[in-house]
């Protein structure tokens, strides 16, 4: 793979993506509140606003994709909607106005993630012999990028406002733009005679049941977790009142466990099955969750980071690659459906922390967090019992 010159550019572009987003993102709420003087009424209307526009265009243009419109012209749209966005915000004052851009041209960036995999999916399973540990690289690109951007961007807030992380990310966009209008392949040319039959009925075999209950394993996983990292500082800061410095510990130690898990995670895969990996990783999380239940010690929650970097290293990496392989016919809208369960998780998690916040306490999130890991086992042992009573599709590696 790292011969591969295309595979290293994909690896980049991957990294660089999420660059975009760890300098925008975990600033954006804030600067909607602070610059804009958003209440936090509005915050949430902003947030459910952005997040259910970019999945209903993101889905839409997957759905293109799969059909007859070319993968890499909607990335690279969805990267220049991205930079319209961002930019914007360094002008912008007013808060319906950010929400008018949020909506009409962040919708259409919400596509970027699940084109760029499907990208990356299609080479991998034309060039490479193992696809899911690319896809899996592609991946820890991205985790990789989220360790140290977001400090930057809150430093560079610090230091001299939101207009300077703002500006940054516009170059690290526009440089994504540049890499993957240059250098990226164009994608598999799509072609369906009609002696294709057979590969189209095998791939339409998977039922819209198995593929929505598959779904809802992945919102309530990653609601479990976006849940403890919104709800976290806030327990640490208001209830717990120690150190500062805990959250950095551990949110950083968390980071680093994932990195190495994900890189390794289709190697594993290969090993033990991709769908029993996944229930290792989604027992970790239930284990990291009752750890931080019971303890209040740094050392204690430090050491539970491995646990939580298990968990999400798999299910970050693995989660797609399920249900790319369960709709093969479809890789965009396969990427796409679930970047669009990661935004649902991320609204799920943050109208839960307001509402359990306020009726008991911050603590109580990690009951919910715990809730939403077992439920996330349990539907994962359905779907994968009523996965084995089915004729192999071609991704027999997930039993």
């Amino acid at each position: 793979m790292l011969r591969d010159r295309t595979a290293i550019l994909f690896i980049i572009t991957a990294f660089v993506t999420g660059l975009c987003g760890a300098f925008f993102y975990p600033l954006s709420s804030l600067f909607i509140v602070e610059e804009l003087g958003a209440s936090p009424m509005l915050l949430s209307l902003y947030m459910i606003l952005a997040v259910v526009s970019a999945v209903i265009v993101s889905q839409l243009l997957a759905r293109q994709s799969d059909r007859n419109w070319k993968r890499k012209t909607i990335l690279l749209v969805a990267m220049i909607c991205y930079l319209i966005t961002i930019s914007s915000f360094i002008v912008v004052r007013d808060y319906w106005l950010a929400v008018t851009i949020a909506t009409v041209f962040g919708s259409v960036s919400g596509a970027s993630f699940g084109q760029l995999f499907a990208l990356g999916r299609e080479y991998a399973d034309r060039h490479m012999e193992d696809s899911t540990t690319f896809l899996s690289t592609m991946r820890a690109g991205i985790a990789i990028a989220w360790v140290f951007g977001p400090p930057i961007a809150f430093m560079l807030k610090a230091a001299f406002g939101y207009n300077a992380s703002f500006a940054v990310s516009t170059v690290v966009v526009s440089l994504s733009i540049v890499v993957i209008a240059k250098y990226l392949p164009n994608g598999v040319v799509k072609d369906e005679p009609e002696s294709n039959t057979d590969v189209k009925a095998a791939a339409a075999s998977t039922s819209n049941g198995l593929i929505a209950l598959y779904c809802s394993v992945v919102v309530f996983a990653f609601a479990a977790n976006n849940l403890y990292i919104t709800s976290m500082p806030l327990y640490l800061s208001q209830e717990l009142k120690v150190d500062p410095s805990w959250l950095g510990f551990l949110f950083g130690a968390g980071a680093l466990c994932e990195i190495p898990i994900m890189l390794y995670a289709g190697r594993l895969a290969e090993r033990v099955g991709t769908l029993k990996l996944l229930m290792f990783g989604l027992i970790s999380g239930a284990l990291f969750y009752s750890v931080m239940l019971t303890s209040t010690t740094f050392i204690a929650m430090l050491l539970a980071q491995v646990l939580n970097g298990f968990f999400i290293g798999v299910c970050a990496t693995l989660g797609m690659v399920v249900l790319q392989d369960m709709m093969k016919d479809r890789l965009g809208t396969a990427s796409t459906l679930f970047s669009s369960m990661l935004n649902i998780s991320m609204l799920v998690a943050s109208l839960s922390v307001g509402v359990v916040g306020e009726l008991f306490s911050y603590y109580t999130t990690l009951y919910v967090s715990l809730a939403g890991s077992i439920a996330a086992l349990l539907m994962l042992m359905v779907f994968k019992a009523l996965e084995s009573k089915r004729q192999p599709l071609g991704y027999v590696q997930t039993s």
